[in-house]
């Protein structure tokens, strides 16, 4: 079972992106606030492919972003080195104890528990709370949830600085993030489907043909798959496509 302690630390975690990917990190001048123009490229819709699937309570399924997508993200929009995170004192183990609301029978777990304190410059500080389960009474087991908590809680600070990190997905089962992911999925599929020389009356009957249900009733974990399909479909666009004329 490892130490309950650990020491502070500060890392990116994963190699930087392609040159060819201008980080967005503002300047130490900037000041206590993101330039605009990060803010908005943060707060962009969320690449579908990017979007993994779990299981949650009542056998639903929830979009979530793993860990390493997320350092991915991070480093891709902020720039390697221009964003950093500590844990905030100690990683934590606590017994749980749990009793089944239809059979009775009690059952007993231990989660560790982590919090974080995300740094990017010109903004200020965010700081979170991550939670993971230990699944097998194992050191292994142990080790796994001990690190878990600590990107579960990098994840969630990543999370406030908006769509990128997945703060459109909720996570916790509420209906409500559901709902929004899957109406930002739905208009996605449609902008693909003109972009394909499509009215959005087809599409929907496209939908409605494949799946048996209207494309407004499929769930986030069903149009994910016709995201991703239709997005390899459309042709990559032209280097000289958006760009104004030479003068």
């Amino acid at each position: 079972m490892p130490n309950a302690t650990h020491s502070h630390e500060r890392s990116n975690g994963v190699p930087t992106a392609p040159a060819d990917l201008a980080p967005l990190a503002p300047t130490a001048d900037q000041g206590a606030g993101l330039a605009p123009a990060v803010t908005q490229q943060l707060d962009a819709p969320l690449d579908p492919s990017l979007v993994a699937q779990r299981k949650g309570r009542a056998g639903h399924t929830f979009p979530y972003l793993s860990g390493r997508v997320a350092i991915q993200q991070a480093n891709r929009l902020l720039g390697f080195g221009g964003w950093g995170y500590d844990l905030v004192g100690e990683v934590t183990s606590r017994e749980l104890t749990t009793r089944d609301a239809e059979t009775g029978a009690v059952e007993h777990a231990t989660a560790y528990t982590a919090t974080v304190r995300l740094t990017v410059p010109g903004a200020p500080p965010r700081t979170d709370v991550g939670f993971q389960v230990v699944a097998e009474e194992s050191a292994q087991g142990h080790e796994t949830a001990y690190k878990g908590a600590v990107t579960d809680a990098l994840k969630r600070a990543l999370r406030t600085l908006g769509a990128q990190f997945g703060n459109d997905l909720g996570g916790n089962g509420g209906t409500g993030a559901a709902d929004t992911w899957a109406a930002s999925l739905r208009q996605t599929l449609l902008a693909l489907g003109a972009q394909q020389g499509f009215d959005a009356a087809q599409v929907r009957t496209a939908v409605r043909q494949r799946l048996g249900q209207d494309l407004d009733a499929v769930p986030a974990a069903k149009l994910l798959p016709l995201v991703a399909a239709a997005a390899q479909k459309v042709p990559p666009a032209s280097p000289a496509e958006g760009r104004e004329p030479a003068s």
